[in-house]
């Protein structure tokens, strides 16, 4: 036998080089595993459904909710800027009611009141819209615009009195109190806290320091007289009227703020801070007096 004889007995080949290759091993198929079928989904129960609607709802209330509470500290932020007195959009409007039960009929002839006390003011004072427009006070950083305020009637106890209404943003100049230059008591009132708090710092002005109040085109300055501080719920009918006098025309010309204190603990809103300030042309002013209480 021939070497190619024995080589192709061998099941060798020879490639023209002379070099053996063996031949191919034949590949087997791996058989495939066929796919789990699939089954039908099963019917939805009424009680999935039930918690399927229920928690669609609660997403919907809560989204409604988290938009609701959005729009809320939206519309009071943009209060609070409105009522800067550096802002160029008009000034906000809104007046927060006093409190109390409303009266059930408006006793006649009445005319603005000077706290809650019941006595009117003349009718021409009445009748005058206010014409201050800004309110500066460096030495604390308050700088507002302002609106005109008027008043509510309310039922307290047997009687029918009536409380001014406080701007909810801005500071509110007492309808029938005086303008700027007209020679009486220039009547101003602002929140110390809230969304507003726009006399939060009211409390903290000494004697001597400078008010500006802008009327019209004009810019009038006061100095600060005095800062008291009054008791105003849980009092007698007597110390209701004293604190009416703060209020009401002087027949001079003076400027006089007014805010709730204080704004946190067992005793919040109970007393009145009142500042009161003249014109700088009125002379110097004390500013060693310090603040005190009326009781």
């Amino acid at each position: 036998m021939t070497r190619t004889q024995r080589g192709r007995a061998a099941g060798v080949a020879h490639t023209p080089r002379g070099r053996a290759t063996r031949k191919p091993t034949p590949r087997t198929s791996t058989p495939r595993i066929p796919a789990p079928q699939r089954s039908a989904p099963r019917p939805l129960t009424s009680r999935f459904r039930l918690l399927w609607t229920l928690g669609n709802i609660l997403m919907l209330v809560g989204v409604v909710v988290l938009l609701y509470v959005g729009g809320l500290y939206a519309t009071d932020a943009y209060g609070r800027y409105a009522a800067r007195g550096d802002s160029d959009v008009p000034a906000p409007v809104v007046v927060e009611e006093s409190e109390g039960s409303p009266a059930e009929e408006e006793p006649a002839p009445f005319v603005a009141p000077m706290l809650n006390n019941g006595q009117p003011v003349p009718s021409d004072q009445a009748a005058k819209r206010s014409t201050v427009t800004r309110l500066i006070i460096p030495s604390v950083d308050i700088d507002a615009k302002v609106v005109d305020v008027g008043w509510d009637m309310a039922q307290v106890g047997d009687e029918q009195v009536a409380t001014w209404q406080v701007a909810k943003y801005a500071v509110g100049h007492h309808q029938g109190s005086a303008n700027p230059g007209e020679g009486d008591n220039i009547v101003m009132a602002g929140h110390v806290g809230g969304f507003g708090h726009v006399f939060r710092d009211l409390y903290y002005v000494h004697p001597g320091e400078e008010v500006l109040v802008f009327s019209g085109d004009q810019q009038f300055r006061y100095l600060i007289q005095q800062r008291l501080i009054v008791d105003e719920e849980g009092v007698s009918a007597e110390q209701h009227a004293e604190n009416a006098k703060l209020i009401a025309p002087t027949g001079k010309e003076e400027v006089t703020l007014v805010t709730c204190w204080p704004p946190t603990g067992k005793e919040k809103f109970k007393q009145r801070v009142v500042v009161r300030a003249v014109p700088f042309s009125a002379g110097s002013v004390d500013t060693t007096q310090s603040s005190w209480s009326i009781r």
